[in-house]
């Protein structure tokens, strides 16, 4: 089939213009991708703040037991606490357990003394702790009790060491000294690495959904598939500026949803950050933004050719979407499982959707290899070839391209490269002789 690209830019306008008019296209490549990024990391963060300053403002059921009968000030400093309710075990620690499940205790502390030895001191102690990591004011006391108990014996451990004569580094033999290398930029670019790609890989395929849809099965659903396949312009020319059109609107989808990220990022996100004690710095690094929009447009491209290619089986807008919609959850699981630590090797430079997701956390981060990242770009060029050719090949049957073949896909291939007839296909008629 000849193309005259002359065709192909008056049709793929009249898509671009038509688009415009319907809303479901308008609320999902343009306003969602605009408001979703700022609206949702701002409800997101928001929700979790207050959620840990309700938390924080419970007030912990604490059951105290000391069996030590030494350390009853340890009692009256985590009574001190604000939101600290605490009370005496009357009898066994263990019997509190049923009321720490039912949620009418939060945690029990009992102490228990420590036969004094070459490398226990006199009093030594052990803390035993029973709460249920299942109830957020369980956790919110066990978080205040250990608090508490490591703050009062090292208090009673340097108390302990003064009397005996004992220097600080002879007494504290073990130490655990914690130092984050990472940066305020490092977390938050790498927080921007675990959401960018999820984010991307979802407007572009949202972008490019309803586009796919409307144009072969919504056309066919309204009968204006047949006008525009009567018109003087060559089928190639229509087919192409129809699948020009949706991986134009996949790629505005994803491109518009980049840069709600890069200009909300630091303004929304880093005021949270603050209100829950980190200083995290959003900073996006600009220099890789070339690179995550050329993959940005080549997955619109891939994923546009496959939309199109399952949705030309439908003949209504309904059947349009169900066909569709595993492939729209296939490209979405493999974003979820990517994690931004894992290594961007050339093998994963080789599967489809994977890969990209892979170079947009890696341009997150600022670690780009190029030669993945061109092992990346090469191999969704040859997929979005490979999508194309098979599109080629399966509108070349007549009863495809008008619509009135009944079967999808799968259907397909049997019948026509398997030579498998379906069951309930009909017979072929014979001819009289």
């Amino acid at each position: 089939m000849s193309r005259d690209w002359r065709d192909v830019a008056v049709f793929y306008r009249y898509e671009l213009l038509a688009a415009l008019r319907e809303r479901s296209i308008v609320i999902n490549t343009i306003l969602i991708p605009v408001f979703m990024y700022p609206l949702l990391l701002w409800a997101m963060f928001t929700t979790i703040t207050y959620v840990v300053g309700q938390t924080e403002g419970l007030t912990s059921r604490i059951v105290f037991q000391d069996q030590t009968g030494q350390h009853q000030a340890l009692r009256t400093l985590i009574a001190k606490q604000e939101n600290a309710e605490i009370r005496d075990a009357r009898t066994a620690i263990e019997e509190e357990t049923p009321r720490i499940r039912a949620g009418d205790v939060d945690i029990a502390l009992r102490l228990s003394p420590v036969p004094p030895g070459p490398q226990s001191p006199p009093g030594n102690f052990t803390a035993e702790l029973l709460f249920d990591t299942s109830k957020d004011r369980s956790v919110q006391a066990r978080e205040r009790v250990e608090e508490a108990v490591n703050a009062y014996r090292l208090q009673w451990l340097e108390r302990e060491a003064a009397r005996l004569r004992v220097s600080g580094p002879e007494w504290q033999t073990f130490m655990v000294q914690r130092k984050n290398l990472a940066t305020g930029r490092d977390m938050g670019r790498f927080l921007l690495s675990t959401m960018l790609p999820l984010f991307l890989v979802i407007m572009v395929a949202v972008g490019c959904f309803y586009p796919a849809v409307d144009t072969t099965a919504g056309e066919r659903e309204r009968s204006t598939w047949e006008t525009s396949m009567s018109t003087a312009a060559s089928r190639s020319s229509i087919l192409t500026a129809k699948y020009l059109y949706v991986a134009t609107m996949g790629s505005v989808a994803g491109l518009i949803n980049l840069a709600a990220m890069v200009l909300s990022a630091r303004p929304v996100l880093a005021p949270l950050a603050r209100q829950m004690g980190e200083q995290l710095d959003f900073q996006f690094p600009i220099t890789v933004l070339p690179v995550i929009a050329v993959g940005t447009i080549l997955l619109a491209l891939f994923v546009a050719a496959v939309m199109m290619l399952l949705a030309s089986f439908a003949r209504t807008f309904r059947e349009g979407q169900s066909m569709i919609t595993p492939f729209y959850m296939a490209i979405i699981v493999p974003v979820v499982f990517v994690r931004p630590e894992q290594a961007f090797t050339p093998a994963i430079a080789l599967i489809p959707i994977v890969n990209v997701t892979k170079l947009f956390a890696s341009s997150v981060v600022g670690q780009i290899d190029w030669v993945t990242a061109s092992i990346t770009l090469a191999s969704e060029m040859v997929c979005i070839f490979l999508a194309l050719r098979l599109a080629t090949f399966v509108v070349s049957f007549e009863d495809v391209l008008i619509g009135s073949y009944s079967g999808n896909l799968g259907r397909f291939f049997k019948e026509r490269l398997l030579k498998r007839k379906s069951p309930s296909a009909p017979a072929p008629e014979k001819k009289d002789e």
